[in-house]
């Protein structure tokens, strides 16, 4: 586990140096409406990362089933396992279970400059399309984060976004344990999918979260495409701190929409 990075005094620093999320209460969760991806559902990597904070384990796997839907109670059965189903109705929407993380190497981070740089490269930007009010990669957002990844500069595969951690999902100053996981969504999505505007969705994550950030850290999210299979991608996504250590990361497989057409023609299905 990687060693916070030295603070203020007044920084919560304890809590910031473990990577678990806040007690949860048992029960039903709920994702806040105020947290979408598409425009009538959660975010991926917030609904995720709320699954996941009611598996015991450091590094968890999701397997989103459908569409989570915002603002309603969803039920949440254990198993002896340690495995957890999510429920909407009696129709299973989700699955959570300890994980463990493809054993590759990472590829040096990008700076926070290239960074930057990367989102302003991102050829969906000034378009109105099925995620432009992502909470996550929302450009137009005013309470969103920002996460909007592009690709970088002489690195082919390689997309990131820069990420200054912002006070809206955050407690004590320091981001909640989703909005880590939220983080790692948008900017996981392939390289080769966002070129070539092939619309894709998250279908399971795999994270592991080494301490969760300061609000006002600036910090690099940035990924790449391990292999392809037909509709389906494997990809991998780091978060680094200023110092360069990573403090977060996750792999996701995604997979390409089967009627490409229709969601250019008609966005707002997703």
């Amino acid at each position: 586990m990687s060693t916070a990075t030295t603070h203020e005094s007044t920084a919560p620093t304890v809590a910031a140096a473990i990577g678990l999320p806040f007690d949860v209460e048992p029960g039903p969760l709920e994702i806040d409406r105020r947290l979408n991806g598409p425009r009538r559902s959660a975010n991926g990597g917030f609904a995720a990362g709320t699954i996941a904070s009611r598996v015991d384990s450091d590094t968890v796997t999701v397997v989103l089933r459908r569409p989570i839907r915002l603002g309603v109670p969803l039920e949440v059965s254990s198993e002896s396992t340690g495995a957890v189903a999510v429920q909407d109705k009696g129709v299973l929407v989700a699955e959570a279970r300890p994980g463990r993380l493809v054993a590759s190497v990472a590829p040096p981070a990008p700076s926070f400059d290239d960074a930057r740089l990367a989102r302003e490269a991102h050829p969906f930007l000034g378009v109105r399309h099925s995620l432009s009010d992502c909470v996550v990669c929302g450009p137009a957002r005013t309470d969103g984060m920002h996460v909007t990844p592009g690709p970088v500069q002489g690195r082919p595969g390689i997309l990131a976004a820069p990420w200054v951690v912002g006070a809206q999902n955050a407690h004590a100053g320091i981001a909640d344990f989703p909005t880590v996981w939220a983080a790692m969504d948008c900017p996981s999505f392939p390289a080769a999918a966002l070129e070539n505007r092939v619309m894709s969705v998250l279908g399971t994550m795999t994270a592991r979260v080494e301490r969760r950030p300061f609000v006002g850290e600036s910090l690099v999210v940035y990924s790449w495409t391990r292999e392809q299979h037909g509709r389906r991608y494997e990809t991998s996504v780091a978060i680094v701190d200023a110092a360069g250590v990573q403090i977060a990361r996750a792999d996701a497989t995604w997979i390409a929409v089967k009627r490409q057409r229709l969601v250019r023609l008609f966005p707002h299905l997703l």
